[in-house]
């Protein structure tokens, strides 16, 4: 029986399962079947008269508990050394190493949905940090948006959080994504979520409220360079605008103001890279901006309206409200419109009148013009 205690004594101090060791425990007892297999194959060549081929037949047959019959041991000797060395031995590291497999199976799923695992993954989206306030519903919106597009409809999607150390919530594991708990200040984490490996990295801010949350942002760029990452496209979200530059300079690809309730910003970055600064400037008046301006047109075509306004250089009208008060944005060019108002996207530099609007439009025939304002 000294291979049954020999192995017992060995097997406690293999390392423990929950440090990822189960192929070490696989290459110990390994070890250990195939020396109890080779010395009880000898002995029953020895003992029992066997040729090799059926010492070996009937070592396997009796270690894999199938036991055919057809070839046993005969002699006192040999059955005492089958006793000791299979059943005794053999077949208990067996059952350790199915026990051992289930434990790591079981394991390997515990860190799986506690974010404690590292996938490996390629081409995949690396979304880091969560939102300060409604963390999942942002995450549903946003995944959501980027499913619709083709590009991204397969994508593997991972988060990096601190968010969820208990698990994903039904709504985010339903969109195939994964996640993985740890801080994005840390190396050994942004290796962990293959950050060189990505097709995609966004960063969002750690709180859409706070400008020092741009610091941590610049930090997670500045490591991500660090590592090797500079031909990835990087999304970011910066707080405060006058950091945007430092961001690009970093290695940002596209930098956007935190709008939590409309992660299509994000998702438009990443499809039509650019798009972000247009959509950007429709919650803001600064700069570029959106102006209503309270004027009926009819008996004229989209089209002519757009370019008699972007002739003037008073800016690019993006919708009109129909008679029913519902806007209606990238009309067809040769519709003929009947509106109450018209969108207009002006420049800071020169905003015009509502009486440069009524001006213009009234110089395109034969159109019907209106200022509902006078």
């Amino acid at each position: 029986m000294v291979p049954f205690f020999l192995f017992r004594r060995h097997l406690k101090k293999a390392p423990k399962l929950g440090d990822g060791s189960f192929y070490e425990t696989l290459k110990h007892t390994g070890s250990w079947l195939l020396i109890i297999s080779v010395v009880h194959v000898l002995l029953m060549m020895k003992l029992e008269g066997m040729s090799a081929g059926d010492a070996v037949w009937l070592t396997w047959t009796t270690l894999l508990t199938v036991g055919y019959g057809d070839i046993s041991a005969a002699t006192t000797e040999g059955r005492i050394a089958t006793i000791v060395l299979l059943y005794l031995g053999g077949i208990f590291v067996l059952a350790n190493l199915a026990g051992a497999f289930i434990e790591w199976r079981g394991d390997r799923v515990h860190r799986m949905n506690k974010g404690h695992w590292s996938w490996n993954m390629q081409d995949h989206i690396l979304i880091i940090n969560t939102p300060s306030s409604g963390g999942v519903s942002y995450f549903v919106r946003l995944i959501e948006q980027l499913r619709k597009n083709e590009k991204f409809s397969d994508a593997p999607i991972q988060l990096l959080t601190r968010q969820f150390p208990e698990g994903l919530p039904e709504q985010l594991r339903k969109l195939k994504v994964v996640h993985y708990t740890g801080y994005p200040d840390n190396d050994e984490v942004l290796t962990a979520v293959s950050v060189k490996d990505a097709a995609v990295i966004i960063i969002l801010s750690k709180d859409e409220t706070l400008a020092s949350s741009d610091a941590m942002t610049f930090d997670i760029l500045d490591r991500l360079k660090e590592s090797g990452v500079t031909e990835i496209p990087i999304i970011t979200e910066c707080v405060d605008d006058s950091n945007r530059q430092r961001f690009s300079r970093a290695g940002a690809t596209v930098t956007v103001r935190p709008i939590r309730a409309y992660p299509e910003v994000i998702v438009r970055s990443l499809v039509a890279p650019g798009s972000e600064k247009i959509l950007e400037n429709l919650f803001k008046h600064e700069g570029d901006h959106q102006l209503r301006f309270d004027i009926e047109v009819q008996s004229v075509t989209w089209g002519d309206v757009v370019c008699a306004l972007m002739v003037k250089g008073f800016g690019t009208a993006m919708a009109y409200v129909g008679k029913d008060n519902e806007p209606v944005c990238n009309a067809d060019p040769a519709r003929v419109i009947d509106a109450k108002a018209i969108l207009i996207m002006v420049r800071e530099n020169r905003i015009p009148s509502q009486a440069d609007i009524v001006a213009t439009l009234k110089t395109i025939q034969p159109a019907v013009v209106t200022d509902t304002n006078s």
